[in-house]
């Protein structure tokens, strides 16, 4: 599963709208609109891997793991 595909189910498992990625990730609502357009779309931008991996933090779906952990 790629990082647009894992945003797309966290929206829908939580509920969440647009500008409520945006404030978890503390970016703009565009840029949440861009991660979202599909990848052949001319303003499509890729969800950065450290900003899904904040937002499954955050929303407590991914355990922090700290370093030397497994």
């Amino acid at each position: 599963m790629n990082n647009r595909e894992r945003l797309m189910d966290l929206i829908v498992q939580f509920k969440l709208d647009r500008r409520d990625i945006a404030r978890l990730v503390q970016v703009g609502r565009e840029t949440v609109d861009h991660w979202l357009l599909t990848t052949g779309s001319k303003s499509h931008e890729d969800i950065p891997d450290m900003a899904i991996e904040l937002l499954e933090l955050k929303l407590g779906t991914k355990p922090l793991k700290l370093r030397g952990e497994e």
